[in-house]
């Protein structure tokens, strides 16, 4: 990412066969970590996107989870799946449980938060709606949100039992989040976005760009080795200074496992 564009590290060189004209462009690195790169690969996923969607509405969705489950994803990466499976199976309940139908789910994780933290949530693109399975098309709009969320929660809560080591502790965390969140784990659902290709650039540009843009990194202080940068919380801007290789060491962390898919 460092040596993006930078021509030490290759570059593509262009001569023109009648005027003799040479054009010099560097490569890029295709990080989706990078700035650059990974705004290019977020608008390329949408505008491929908007292609294979059903031009229906959709329900733009955003699927949490409570702060006591980040440290168990944190240190297990492969429960992640486990997160992105039960949201699938959430939406497919919550349609079938209505119209008998089968909703066309689109799942892609969002591992961090706007300070960097981790913070795994899943975005959700839905049709409202589904086939039957005589391939009959019937609309769902409207989604009873109490349902939505308890079922949510049955589903992350025991399909993380399932794949946790059986022991006594893990038990008494999946027991006390039943207690703890009667209501179930909270879910906005309230985005609704009517043209398919319009919700295929909107979800491609908000989930898959770059962890930070680089127009939020304020400064670089190279004497005390500190990076300071902005985000927003509450619709306040906030602002926070760490050690550079705190920084990088929270970028790196979001980086995907090796041929996770994150949608």
């Amino acid at each position: 990412m460092l040596r993006c564009r930078d021509p030490k590290y290759g570059f593509l060189t262009y001569k023109c066969p009648n005027c003799g004209e040479i054009k010099t462009i560097p490569l890029t690195c295709k990080s989706r970590m990078c700035t650059s790169c990974g705004k290019k690969h977020a608008d390329e996923w949408a505008e491929k996107l908007a292609q294979s969607l059903h031009d229906v509405a959709h329900r733009h969705m955003v699927f949490t989870i409570p702060d006591a489950l980040r440290p168990v994803l944190e240190k297990n990466h492969g429960l992640l799946r486990v997160l992105m499976d039960a949201v699938s199976q959430t939406m497919k309940r919550i349609i079938a449980d209505r119209k008998k139908a089968t909703p066309g789910v689109i799942c892609v994780l969002h591992p961090y938060g706007k300070d960097l933290s981790l913070n795994p949530h899943v975005h959700v693109l839905a049709t409202e709606g589904g086939l039957t399975k005589r391939n009959e098309w019937v609309n769902v709009n409207f989604f009873e949100y109490g349902k939505l969320r308890r079922i949510w929660q049955y589903e992350l809560l025991t399909s993380l039992k399932a794949n946790m080591p059986n022991t006594p502790e893990t038990s008494q965390l999946i027991d006390s989040l039943f207690k703890t969140y009667q209501n179930g784990f909270y879910v906005y659902a309230e985005k609704k976005l009517l043209n398919a290709k319009k919700a295929a650039r909107y979800i491609g540009r908000y989930i898959r760009h770059p962890a930070i843009a680089e127009s939020r990194i304020i400064n670089f202080d190279e004497k005390a080795n500190t990076v300071t940068f902005w985000y927003t919380r509450n619709g306040k801007r906030m602002e926070t200074t760490m050690p550079a290789p705190e920084f990088i060491d929270k970028l790196v962390k979001l980086i995907p496992d090796k041929n996770f898919k994150m949608i």
